[in-house]
């Protein structure tokens, strides 16, 4: 968990996809089966049904379950519950290399705080590909802000 200023951070890995909306939307039913004991308990039994009932929009997840989307937009025009890609010049800005390894997305991202650094709406996150030692993608990195 990454804090910042008035919000909670969340950041997950997940294997590489080539559709970012896939890999989001598999990482999301198993974030979902995890935490499902607890949205059980609230009546809840598929990442499906919590969807449908609204629920999230009263009471945020402080997860990845508070987006839904990925999207390809300008820096700071993501919306809530969109996961802009971060890809192009935009990944050497932020992580220094074209090709960051898991360790050096995960520092950035821990490091960024209360600093600028995206997403930068809260209940919106980014996500980008995460390289292996080889140099090819190995998985997809999902980050983002839920406030209250």
């Amino acid at each position: 968990m990454v804090t910042r200023m008035g919000a909670s951070g969340w950041l997950y890995f997940t294997p590489f996809q080539a559709s970012e909306q896939a890999a989001l939307d598999g990482l999301r039913e198993e974030v979902f089966s995890r935490d499902a004991e607890y949205y059980r308990d609230e009546g809840v039994g598929t990442l499906g049904a919590l969807m449908e009932s609204g629920w999230l929009e009263e009471e945020a997840a402080h997860s990845v379950l508070d987006v839904d989307r990925v999207v390809r937009c300008d820096s700071d025009t993501e919306e809530h519950g969109d996961v802009r890609v971060v890809e192009g010049p935009e990944v050497i800005e932020l992580f220094g290399t074209a090709t960051p390894s898991r360790e050096v997305v995960r520092q950035a991202v821990e490091r960024a705080g209360d600093g600028w650094f995206p997403p930068f709406g809260r209940g919106s996150g980014c996500c980008t590909i995460v390289h292996g030692d080889d140099g090819r993608p190995a998985e997809l990195c999902f980050w983002g802000s839920t406030g209250d």
